[in-house]
């Protein structure tokens, strides 16, 4: 028993570390949305978020390196410099063929859209992203959990809200001016970790090709599994960018950027789990999280739903109204149900298993991409649109669990917990 609780107090509190930069965050998203919104207007903000979440496509290039260099960590302890070193090395070749990419889209774009500017920031953005999550993966790798708390909230939460926070002050930046200061602390963060891996001896420079193995195994499938969930999170923005407009955008992204940042906390928790649990070891810090996120996490958000309307209504002023209060509450649903599953995926990663769980995505895209269409072309709602994302996050979660349920016994009273 004693053992147990030193596991899970081990757990709350990296998990806790990581996640304090992350709740900061949220402080300065209450801040920076009213003020956007006000300086700057809905279109402005729309097209600014949609720009960070097309910046999420660096999970799909990265091509599962970074989280390759954790799993590896699990098996290589004495060798992680080196792969780090081979890690970085994969890295910047695909940042190499990114930008052989770049020169036709920038000619293309900039011929028929007059979008040359933009461009090139999302494709500084986009590498400087790239290189980013294979550090991350390097600390996290070392269990340096304090610096990726850290580092992670200058590189993800004030690189979006700053530039928007100093529009109290340079009230006529455009919108190029924004994302210019946005990528500007992305790469200063990159630059900077550069230089604290050199110092602290974290790369050693080799011709083992230890990482190699773990790469090849895993990197197809954590690529996959990427890709799909890059589709499953932006083919609904997308369309409504297309389909209804930047203002209506926002108002959808809102909602899902406040809720979203529940998403801090569990991903928290995996960057502990993933290179702390393997097949091999017991599961005490992986069954405690599922019950945090599926039970305790769900009640005390909903104590909050009562209030929901007063704290919106305060916090948006003008832009307030019943459509954002009613996605606020349903995007809160699909905000447990994928800290759950964030949970859940790190058991397959961890077991090197990806591509269960890419099985488990892909068996649900058809059917989600057919509604999804349909209820553009018939009903052109917000709302059913966000219920089909819910039902689709309930769905992974209980597939997810379904193909655990036969190694993991008490996964049955997990499910229990997350039904309720």
């Amino acid at each position: 028993m004693k053992s147990n609780s030193k596991k899970i107090k081990n757990l709350i509190t990296n998990s806790v570390i990581l996640s304090l930069p992350g709740f900061v965050s949220i402080l300065l998203s209450l801040l920076s949305i009213p003020i956007h919104l006000k300086f700057a207007g809905l279109e402005n903000f729309g097209n600014y978020f949609l720009f960070h979440i097309l910046l999420s496509l660096s999970l799909l290039f990265n091509l599962g390196i970074s989280k390759a260099v954790v799993i590896s960590s699990n098996f290589e302890k004495k060798n992680l410099s080196k792969i780090a070193y081979d890690a970085i090395k994969y890295s910047c070749g695909i940042v190499f063929l990114v930008f052989i990419f770049y020169f036709p889209i920038n000619i293309i774009i900039n011929n028929n859209f007059n979008y040359n500017f933009s461009v090139k920031l999302f494709f500084i953005g986009l590498v400087s992203s790239i290189i980013y999550l294979t550090f991350e993966g390097i600390l996290q790798a070392n269990k340096l959990f304090k610096n990726i708390s850290l580092i992670n909230f200058v590189f993800y939460s004030l690189s979006l809200s700053l530039p928007s926070i100093l529009l109290i002050y340079f009230n006529k930046m455009i919108l190029y001016d924004l994302l210019f200061l946005s990528v500007s602390i992305k790469v200063l963060t990159v630059l900077f970790l550069i230089i604290y891996f050199m110092q602290n001896k974290l790369i050693v420079k080799n011709n083992n090709k230890i990482f190699l193995k773990y790469f090849k195994k895993n990197s197809p499938w954590l690529t996959l599994n990427s890709a799909l969930i890059q589709f499953y999170e932006m083919m609904d923005k997308y369309l409504i960018k297309i389909f209804m407009g930047s203002s209506l955008m926002a108002i959808y992204s809102i909602p899902q950027q406040l809720t979203g940042k529940l998403s801090i906390l569990s991903k928290a928790f995996s960057a502990f789990l993933l290179p702390n649990i393997h097949k091999n070891k017991k599961l005490d810090e992986f069954y405690y999280s599922l019950k945090i996120f599926g039970k305790y996490i769900p009640i005390l958000l909903f104590l909050l739903f009562p209030l929901y309307s007063i704290i919106l209504n305060f916090w948006l002023g003008n832009e307030y109204s019943l459509l954002i209060l009613s996605l606020t509450k349903i995007f809160t649903l699909i905000a447990i149900y994928s800290c759950i599953s964030h949970i859940l995926i790190t058991k397959y990663e961890a077991d090197q298993k990806s591509k269960n769980n890419f099985n488990i995505e892909l068996s649900l895209l058809p059917l989600f991409l057919l509604i999804l269409v349909y209820l553009f072309i018939k009903f052109d709602s917000l709302l059913f649109i966000s219920i089909l994302i819910l039902v689709k996050e309930i769905l992974l979660v209980l597939l997810r669990l379904y193909f655990l349920n036969s190694k993991l016994i008490k996964i049955k009273k997990y499910l229990i917990y997350i039904l309720i």
